[in-house]
């Protein structure tokens, strides 16, 4: 009988880390979570960030460096985890990270994407995550998560303007066929209304 393997990863859009007050409570709110993992969207993060946030976090980040104003991505790794990393990737624009991790002889693949709100960049960038997935993933163990500026369903909306499918989600879909992946908070809580975002007129 094989062992099951839990491994605890949370996603989060913090609309810009810059201000270090925010971004140490967020760091300190984060080791609480005592969580391995965490992908961040929106970090606002330039190449020399990097010492002085990963000084703050006290673990290993792996960066996409946007703008002072805009994009970025990273992943980090909780200080306490130990794992090896055997490859890592970003893209220039501040939109994808990927890193390639062991644990327990498993080699799993993690990416943290930050997709545009633009459609037209939306099936472009679709285009440059799917080339890199298929290239320098481990497509049988990958986890792909972060924001995706798109709805699934009609399930995962409520407020603005109606809902209706979009080619960028149509080819979101079948990016998830071929690569053999899972909406997994749909796979598990089908009918649950919970949403990333919230306002006072559309979640």
């Amino acid at each position: 009988m094989s062992n099951k393997l839990t491994y605890d990863i949370t996603s989060l859009n913090v609309r810009g880390l810059r201000e270090q007050s925010k971004r140490r409570k967020l760091f300190s709110y984060l080791k609480d979570q005592k969580l391995k993992l965490y992908f961040l969207q929106e970090t606002y993060s330039e190449v020399n960030d990097e010492i002085i946030w990963r000084n703050e976090w006290g673990g290993k980040i792996f960066f996409s460096h946007g703008t002072k104003h805009s994009k970025g991505v990273c992943i980090l790794i909780h200080p306490l985890v130990q794992d090896k990393i055997k490859y890592s990737f970003s893209d220039k624009f501040g939109r994808i990270v990927l890193i390639t991790i062991v644990i327990n002889s498993l080699m799993l693949s993690l990416c943290n994407i930050y997709a545009q709100n633009n459609q037209g960049e939306q099936l472009e960038f679709l285009q440059e995550l799917n080339n890199c997935l298929i290239d320098k993933s481990e497509l049988t163990t990958l986890i792909v998560g972060g924001d995706w500026n798109c709805t699934l369903s009609r399930n995962d909306k409520i407020g603005g303007k109606p809902w209706k499918a979009t080619n960028y989600r149509n080819l979101v879909l079948t990016t998830m066929d071929i690569l053999d992946l899972m909406d997994i908070q749909r796979e598990r809580h089908p009918k649950l209304h919970k949403y990333s975002y919230e306002s006072k007129v559309l979640k």
